[in-house]
């Protein structure tokens, strides 16, 4: 690799957030869906008198990406406090 050349993405900033924050959210949101949905039937959840979900499909994609972007959420404040104010180490 000659100077000129970029980093690889997992070398960048964003490639390393990537991977130390969506990649474990990710994998924790298909957990949290499969234990979630294992224990409360999908067309039973009724919110203010609305059912949330017409079929069981859609309401297992809501739920995978509701529970992505709470544990995305959750990943990014650690990811944020343990940088420091100076940003990731190299």
């Amino acid at each position: 690799m000659t100077p000129a050349d970029p980093k690889p993405i997992g070398e960048r900033r964003i490639g390393r957030f990537m991977m130390q924050v969506l990649w474990p959210s990710f994998l924790m949101a298909a957990v949290a869906v499969g234990v979630f949905f294992s224990m409360i039937d999908p067309q039973e959840l009724v919110f203010i008198g609305v059912h949330l979900a017409d079929t069981r499909e859609a309401a297992y994609t809501v739920g995978f990406f509701l529970f992505w972007a709470l544990f995305a959420a959750s990943s990014a404040l650690t990811w944020v406090l343990t940088c420091g104010p100076d940003g990731p180490k190299d």
